[in-house]
């Protein structure tokens, strides 16, 4: 899929001060909140403020989902919501040990790892969750494969690795992507990245779903190591090295980091393009949960629920073009041009994301013979 500029430019041009305003205006007066929200409403203001541990928010979704969280709610300004970021593995193997020990710096977990939580709740690591919103996601979590077990998990968002291209840098003036053979061609020498696999639950998962619908992950590999990729974890790093020109191609980065750095610098439009792949585009569903012993759980059940209504959806979509399972859920204007129109694409999923987990040591060490 093609991003034009214009368009790209024309959906920058949609995020005004009013558009900013209306997202955060409230809708707490007008009586619109369900009973459980309400009943968690007061214990939220006791309790002052939540933290959400995720990998995915950036600094302007964070502030944008603080003020529209308080405003949605009736919350007052001196509440807080922090959003610590770190990588997905980070994420999940801090909350990991703050089950262990018992003592809790956060509130919520949001991250893609089905086998963490589907064995978190087992432990009973999880508070359960009265949700009035999560039948508006269920059915197309479900559609779409993704793992959730309420009342201990649910799931509100999805994101899926595209490709990336710097079209000003040498050599990549006509360059496409639609198919994982474009971006391992060997006029590429020197101008790849290799995404970490050893550090990251979704990609190493995108490697498993690829697998199981029959591609062959060892030999695409094998060809990308012909190119002498650098080897990088995270999207914002790999974003500045296509930016820059040092690596003007990443085949697994997310739309969302095309548009925050758009955002910074209107034209960048003109020459970040994003593909897709006919082989499959792998859809990572995020789940997310409250921590039984967590400081604030009122106010992280709230924050949940938040995270599945429509406002709360506009948040993490605009900000980070990103998917919401809402049915019948209409993203916002200036993330549209980012989005796929999913009902045109091939989707992966797989048959059991719990015990994909069993296979990370497998697929890690075939990627690390080619890039360690």
């Amino acid at each position: 899929m093609k991003y034009p500029s214009t368009v790209i430019k024309g959906a920058l041009g949609a995020i005004s001060a009013a558009a900013i305003l209306a997202l955060t205006t409230s809708v707490y007066a007008a009586g619109d909140l369900t009973p459980q929200e309400q009943k968690l409403i007061e214990g939220a203001k006791k309790e002052g403020s939540v933290t959400l541990i995720n990998p995915l928010f950036s600094d302007r979704t964070s502030q944008r989902l603080d003020a529209a969280f308080k405003a949605h709610y009736g919350l007052p300004d001196s509440f807080k919501v922090n959003a610590l970021r770190k990588g997905t593995g980070a994420t999940v193997a801090q909350v990991r040990q703050e089950i262990k020990a018992g003592k809790f710096t956060v509130d919520a977990i949001l991250v893609h790892s089905p086998n963490f939580f589907d064995n978190a709740a087992e432990w009973g690591a999880f508070l359960e969750l009265d949700s009035s919103h999560w039948k508006d996601s269920e059915v197309n979590v479900e559609k779409a494969g993704q793992y959730s077990k309420y009342p201990f998990v649910v799931t509100p968002l999805a994101y899926t690795f595209q490709p990336v291209w710097n079209v000003s840098c040498p050599g990549m003036e006509n360059f496409d992507v639609t198919s994982y053979a474009d971006v391992v061609e060997q006029s590429l020498k020197g101008k790849t990245i290799s995404s970490d696999i050893t550090k990251s639950f979704t990609y190493t998962n995108t490697v498993l779903a690829l697998q199981e619908s029959g591609f062959n992950v060892d030999k695409l590999w094998d060809e990308l190591k012909k190119t002498d990729p650098i080897v990088e974890f995270r999207t914002e790093p790999k974003m500045q090295m296509v930016i820059s020109c040092q690596r003007p191609l990443d085949m697994w980065n997310l739309s969302g980091r095309v548009y925050q750095n758009v955002q910074k610098k209107a034209d960048l439009a003109n020459v970040l393009k994003m593909g897709s792949y006919k082989e499959g585009q792998v859809m990572l569903g995020n789940q997310i949960a409250v921590l039984k012993g967590s400081q604030h759980p009122n106010a992280a059940k709230l924050l949940v629920e938040f995270l599945l209504t429509k406002e709360g959806a506009d948040v993490f979509v605009e900000g980070e073009a990103i998917y919401s399972f809402r049915a019948n859920y209409t993203p916002p204007d200036a993330a549209k041009p980012y989005l796929l129109d999913l009902s045109k694409y091939k989707l992966l999923g797989m048959k059991d994301w719990v015990n994909a987990a069993k296979q990370y040591k497998k697929v890690r060490a075939e990627w690390s013979e080619r890039f360690r």
